[in-house]
């Protein structure tokens, strides 16, 4: 995964709670000098006015356009905003966690941009991309899947994030007999679902076909792990559960 290091490390003084910033550099500063997410927008046409305080208190808003350039680059032509696929929509970097520091964490096309699912973007756990995309598509499908309400493990995060890549490596979806906890769930992707978004949203429509892993997404669960990984043909996706 890219690393966002366009930005300065200068330490800004702290912004105004809900403050949306037009300039990358004093948002980036901003948002790393308060150890908070930085969400980038590039023209999808939200109203962050909007979104609720408790939401807003965590991340820090920089509103450009899709030529935004710095230094003669393109903002959005970035490695880490690939999935924007240089369209409109709206970028999340995590300068929050240590180990995820400086990563986008979460990528949203402008289709997607709609309140209820922005809504559920900024009310993700800490977590890669990919797991927090699929964490994101269970949480706004019409079903409401209560999987994702439980805590995000980090040793089931873990799990999924490797059976994931194992079964990526094989190109081949199984299960891992000896993973950790009460329940797993595996799934792929169609081929033809490049982005880790449409790839999740699909992953999420597969296991609502089989009523015994969806069964287990749509049950409570104490704590969970989530994620999804690919090996440029498609997309292999674990969950897995506990009490």
């Amino acid at each position: 995964m890219n690393t966002v290091l366009i930005g300065a490390v200068a330490l800004a003084s702290w912004a105004t709670s809900g403050e949306t910033y037009d300039d990358y550099y004093q948002a980036y500063r901003a948002a790393k000098s308060q150890q908070r997410m930085l969400l980038i927008d590039f023209e999808s046409g939200v109203n962050f006015g909007q979104l609720g305080a408790p939401f807003r208190d965590r991340h820090v808003f920089c509103s450009v356009p899709i030529d935004y350039e710095i230094d003669g680059q393109r903002l959005i032509d970035h490695p880490a905003f690939r999935a924007l696929e240089r369209n409109p929509g709206v970028v999340i970097v995590d300068l929050e966690d240590e180990q995820l520091f400086g990563k986008a964490v979460s990528v949203l096309p402008q289709k997607h941009c709609l309140p209820s699912k922005m809504t559920a973007l900024l009310d993700l756990p800490t977590g890669s991309l990919t797991q927090r995309t699929l964490i994101w598509a269970l949480r706004v499908h019409p079903s409401g899947p209560r999987s994702v309400y439980g805590t995000a493990a980090t040793h089931l995060m873990n799990h999924a994030s490797r059976h994931s890549g194992v079964q990526a490596g094989a190109n081949n979806q199984h299960h891992d007999m000896s993973h950790p906890g009460s329940s797993e769930i595996v799934a792929e992707s169609w081929p033809w679902n490049k982005n880790v978004v449409d790839a999740a949203i699909d992953i999420v429509w597969s296991w609502s076909q089989s009523p015994g892993h969806w069964g287990a997404a749509s049950q409570s669960w104490g704590s969970y792990g989530y994620d999804m990984k690919t090996n440029g043909q498609k997309w292999y996706a674990t969950g897995v559960f506990s009490n």
